[in-house]
C-alpha cells in the first residue's frame, strides 16, 4: 500500500474555517457578548491575559470568544494582537506595596499588619454544583448588606518585609545587567537572569506552572514553602508626564501577588529564609503561587529535579511554545512518516517476518536503532 501526499485548496481551507465559525454559532441560545465574557468569566479573562502578557480585559474576552474558549488560543491571539502594537513608552516601576487589595491572606502570620482580608472566594467553603445558577434568575446575596464609606483603602505592611527588617530573609542575587531583558523582544539565554525567569512565568501556562509547581511540593524537588501572603487588588500603573517629569498615574490593573518562604537553615551558617515570588495579571492565585514555587526552585540552580532547572522550566512553561508544538503534530507529515514506514517494512523482511508472523531463518540479525526518529521538519 502506498500513501501519496494529498493537496488542499484555499476553499477547503477557508470552509474548514467556517465550520469552526458555526460551530460557535449552531446553536438556540443568544449569542454569548463579549460584555457578558468580561464582566462574568473573570478569571478566564485574568489566565488569557496572563498568558498573553497583554492587560486589556475587553480584548481577552474577545480572543476567548473567537477562540471558543480555549484560552491558550485566546491567549495566542492576545499575544500576536501585542505584537501589531506601537511601544511609545514605558512605565515606572511598579512597588507592589502600593496595591489596594480586594483580597489578603496571610498563612504565615494570623494577626499580620492590617489583618486577613478573606475578599471574595470559595475558598472555605464545599465545592458543590450550586444547581440555582441554572435557573438564569441571579440574586444578589450582599442585596441586605450594610456597606458604609470606610474611606481611602489602608496601605498594607508587606509580611516579608517584616522578616526582612530582622534580617531573615535571604535576598536572591541581584541581576549581572544594568537593565532587565524584555524576553517578549529578546530570546532569554541561559543561564537566565532572575527578571528573565519571573517574566517567563509570569507568561508561562496556568497548568504547566502549576504542575511543575506541584512536582516540586510532591518531591520532585527541595522546595515546600510558606506562603507569606497572598494578595489581589488594583496596582498603579505610572508614567512619566511628557511636560513635567512627574509620574502620574494612568490607569490601575489587576494584578495577583504571592509571595513565599523557604527555610535553609540547614544549609547555610547564618540562617535565613529562602524567597520565592510570583506576580500575575488579573485574579489567578494558583498560577502565582506556582509561580512562587518554581521561583524558589530554579534559585537553586540544580540539574538534579525539574523544577530547579531554569532551562527545563522555562522551555516547558510557555503555553505558546507546548501549544505549537504539540498542534503541530495534526499537519501532514506523510513524506517523514512514508521513509519511516519503508526503514520498518525493511528491518522487518531483514528479520524474516512477514505478515503471517515470524520466519524462522537461523539467522541472529542486529536490532537497528529506529527509535528516535525525528519527523519534526
Amino acid at each position: 500500500m502506498g500513501y501519496v501526499a494529498v493537496t488542499a485548496g484555499e476553499e477547503l481551507v477557508e470552509r474548514a474555517e467556517q465550520l469552526f465559525e458555526k460551530q460557535r454559532i449552531d446553536d438556540d441560545s443568544d449569542d454569548i457578548g463579549v460584555d457578558q465574557i468580561e464582566g462574568q468569566l473573570g478569571r478566564l479573562t485574568a489566565q488569557a491575559m496572563s498568558e498573553g502578557g497583554l492587560y486589556a480585559p475587553r480584548l481577552a474576552a474577545l480572543a476567548i470568544k473567537q477562540a471558543q474558549g480555549d484560552t491558550v488560543e485566546a491567549a495566542f491571539l492576545l499575544r500576536a494582537y501585542r505584537s501589531t502594537l506601537e511601544r511609545f513608552d514605558e512605565t515606572a516601576t511598579a512597588d507592589p506595596a502600593e496595591i489596594i487589595a480586594s483580597r489578603r491572606v496571610s498563612p504565615a502570620f494570623k494577626d499580620v499588619p492590617g489583618g486577613q482580608i478573606l475578599g471574595a472566594t470559595k475558598d472555605y467553603t464545599q465545592r458543590l454544583l450550586d444547581f440555582d445558577l441554572a435557573d438564569d434568575d441571579p440574586e444578589d446575596p450582599t442585596a441586605e448588606w450594610d456597606l458604609d464609606d470606610e474611606g481611602d483603602p489602608e496601605r498594607l505592611t508587606n509580611v516579608t518585609e517584616l522578616l526582612r527588617e530582622e534580617g531573615l530573609l535571604h535576598e536572591p542575587d541581584e541581576p549581572m545587567v544594568d537593565e532587565p531583558n524584555d524576553t517578549t523582544r529578546e530570546s532569554v539565554t541561559y543561564p537566565p537572569e532572575r527578571d528573565e525567569v519571573l517574566q517567563e512565568l509570569a507568561r508561562g501556562e496556568t497548568g504547566a506552572v502549576t504542575a511543575l509547581g506541584y512536582s516540586a511540593l510532591r518531591g520532585y524537588g527541595q522546595v515546600h514553602p510558606t506562603l507569606a501572603e497572598v494578595r489581589v487588588g488594583r496596582l498603579p500603573v505610572r508614567i512619566e508626564h511628557p511636560y513635567t517629569g512627574e509620574e502620574v498615574t494612568v490607569t490601575h490593573t489587576e494584578v495577583t501577588e504571592s509571595e513565599a518562604v523557604v527555610p535553609v537553615y540547614e544549609k547555610r551558617e547564618d540562617p535565613q529564609f529562602a524567597f520565592g515570588y510570583g506576580l500575575t495579571f488579573g485574579r489567578n492565585e494558583r498560577k502565582a503561587i506556582g509561580m512562587t514555587v518554581l521561583d524558589a526552585s530554579i534559585q537553586l540552580d540544580s540539574d538534579d529535579e525539574p523544577a530547579e532547572n531554569a532551562e527545563f522550566v522555562l522551555d516547558t512553561v510557555d503555553g505558546m511554545d507546548s501549544f505549537g508544538f504539540i498542534e503541530h503534530l495534526k499537519l501532514p507529515h506523510y513524506v517523514t512518516f512514508q521513509s519511516i514506514l519503508d526503514r520498518i517494512r525493511a528491518i522487518r523482511e531483514r528479520k524474516g517476518l512477514s505478515e503471517g508472523g515470524r520466519i524462522e531463518t537461523g539467522e541472529q540479525l542486529a536490532d537497528p536503532a529506529v527509535a528516535g526518529t525525528s519527523d519534526d521538519d
